[in-house]
């Protein structure tokens, strides 16, 4: 079976959207934040490209700008990417999880450390992970 990058990068732009706008708006560090993340740490972490030959990571960009621009309710980006998690689980090996969970918090800290709202946001995400297993790492 073949896998959907695209699926998986563009929910995870509207987790980061969620926790970038949990507290009413996106601020332009943290949009600075996540293009930073995105170059250093998704970009090369697989070579997968769309049929335009862009960059699939770059998905994260078009879920996290598709979001914002439609004024998605964070709870509602959180939720697309919870039902992403559950449905696709082999895609979120404990690795993922981390780097995942790195993202969101760098985003968080990116202006003036974390406040109530991104916090919560961030005990959310780790619930999350908690209550979907791991996939199984052997065979």
């Amino acid at each position: 079976m073949a896998t959907n990058y695209e699926a998986f990068y563009t929910n995870l732009g509207y987790l980061l959207y969620s926790v970038a706008a949990n507290d009413g708006q996106v601020r332009p560090e943290e949009r600075a934040a996540l293009g930073k993340l995105i170059k250093e740490q998704w970009l090369p972490l697989e070579s997968s490209r769309d049929a335009m030959g862009t960059d699939k990571g770059h998905y994260i960009d078009i879920g996290f700008d598709f979001a914002n621009d439609e004024g998605m309710e964070t709870d509602e980006a959180f939720r697309r990417f919870g039902e992403h998690l559950r449905a696709q689980t082999a895609m979120y090996d404990v690795g993922m999880r981390r780097m995942i969970m790195q993202t969101a918090v760098a985003i968080a800290d990116s202006v003036a450390g974390r406040n109530k709202s991104e916090l919560t946001r961030l005990t959310q995400l780790r619930m999350l992970f908690g209550e979907v297993p791991v996939p199984d790492q052997a065979g």
